[in-house]
């Protein structure tokens, strides 16, 4: 990849739509574009202007018309890439965006790698690479909740917290440096050492916060699974179908109707779910349901959140105690007593027995009954699970999440040395952690890293 040369490529999702982008940034932007692009009627001696909007036609190598467009060229350093910018707005048809892409090839163009445009804006110093790496996210967001997230760091919240964090550990060091550069000019006092572990203390509670954060965090950006267990015939796939409002599982009367897990997408309470219906749990010598139980129970283990079922319209047996138990610690739970529309037999005590504190949910699920007090209770069970919603810079990614975590290790060794080590080497800590947080900005990261976060962007961004 050559950073000075001009690329091109397809901006907007492949399909067919009112409307596409082919995008070029680079010195020879503008060139290309007026090689290309007519402009209907007469242009000014300015043209082209910025911020303004042309309509004319491309045309290919034998000077036949391609397609009708809107073209704006957009000057550097006020553009995305803080290059030249030319953006052709076509008619959104795969063959058509391609064919115009083929062209501003033919005359110059290099066709971009992934990533590639954020990738120019983050070396010509126009984002961090926090912010880099927040657009993939919107991208990528599944929930409202990750798309404010997503915004936060690309207006710099990220970016900001990591700075501060990094300006007090150059504050922790600057003691110790005088105290080992100029010994017989500086010595530390007790005055010195708070104000170096005030420092290291508040760095290494901000990064406890921004870890503990992760989850939520993902949550939100990637999704949650819900499974749905229970025995055969207790409602699962009529609770599947209420929930997500539409006929995803077939529902019989007739046991074991499903044999392997199903899935269905929702959002609940901001959540993005993955909602999962399970074969019915029971004992049986039939191979099938053998192995479709055994992904029931895999499936229920992987869940964040699990929804047991129970028919209340006949008494509890062993084989629901022993559906109760799958619960795991640490998974959210609700209970569902389904078939509320027929004679309750199913002892409550023995339920509130086995599940103690969860909360209990009575549906008519093949009716849609009680669907809005069953999300309702999910909704809350996550807020639990991921402890509510935050207006901080948010961590998400594996990677960010490794450089915290060995930051915080660093940062703590340095805190146990303090007192008993020679400066010299707490000081060395406390530089391994500033360069290490500075990964995250990408103000020390090496080039082949950087390859590797940009190339998991989409084409065109």
């Amino acid at each position: 990849m050559q950073e000075n040369d001009t690329i091109t490529a397809i901006s907007t999702p492949l399909g067919e739509g009112g409307i596409g982008i082919v995008r070029l940034s680079g010195p020879k932007s503008f060139d290309i574009g007026q090689k290309i692009f007519v402009p209907s009627g007469k242009m000014t001696c300015d043209y082209p202007e910025a911020k303004h909007l042309y309509h004319g036609h491309v045309l290919n190598i034998k000077g036949e018309t391609v397609d009708e467009v809107l073209v704006s060229f957009m000057p550097s350093p006020y553009t995305y890439t803080r290059e030249d910018v030319v953006e052709i707005n076509c008619h959104s048809g795969v063959f058509a965006m391609r064919t115009i892409l083929k062209i501003t090839m033919q005359n110059g163009a290099r066709l971009a790698e992934p990533g590639e445009f954020t990738k120019r804006a983050f070396i010509n110093g126009r984002i961090d690479l926090s912010r880099a790496e927040a657009v993939i996210n919107m991208i990528k967001a599944r929930s409202e909740e990750a798309v404010k997230a997503a915004a936060r760091n690309i207006r710099g919240a990220l970016d900001d917290k990591v700075k501060v964090l990094r300006e007090r550990l150059i504050e922790a060091r600057a003691p110790l440096e005088a105290s080992f550069d100029y010994p017989e000019e500086y010595e530390m006092d007790d005055g010195d050492l708070k104000k170096v572990e005030a420092a290291i203390t508040y760095v290494k509670e901000e990064i406890k916060i921004m870890l503990r954060d992760i989850v939520r965090n993902r949550a939100f950006q990637e999704g949650v699974s819900i499974a749905i267990i229970g025995k055969p015939n207790v409602g699962k796939s009529s609770l599947l179908n209420a929930m997500l409002k539409q006929q995803r599982a077939i529902v019989h009367e007739i046991p074991g109707t499903t044999r392997d897990i199903l899935e269905g997408y929702m959002n609940l309470g901001g959540y993005p779910i993955k909602l999962i219906d399970t074969a019915g749990i029971q004992g049986t010598e039939d191979p099938v349901e053998i192995e479709g139980i055994a992904r029931s129970k895999k499936a229920a283990e992987q869940a964040k959140l699990i929804i047991t079922v129970h028919d209340g319209s006949r008494k509890w047996e062993d084989e629901d105690r022993k559906i109760a138990a799958m619960v795991e610690p640490g998974q959210g739970k609700v209970v569902v007593i389904n078939k509320k529309d027929l004679e309750m037999k199913i002892s409550l005590e023995k339920v509130r027995k086995c599940y103690k504190d969860a909360p209990i949910v009575h549906t008519a699920a093949i009716r849609g009954e009680g669907m809005s007090d069953l999300e309702e209770a999910a909704a809350e069970q996550m807020d639990v699970l991921f402890k509510g919603v935050s207006e901080g810079p948010a961590v998400i990614s594996i990677r960010h999440e490794q450089i915290l975590e060995e930051t915080y290790i660093c940062i703590e060794r340095a805190q146990k040395m303090l007192v008993q080590e020679p400066p010299e080497l707490v000081s060395l800590e406390l530089q391994n952690a500033w360069l290490k947080m500075g990964e995250i900005t990408g103000e020390t990261i090496q080039e082949e890293l950087l390859d590797k976060i940009f190339s998991e962007f989409c084409l065109g961004k």
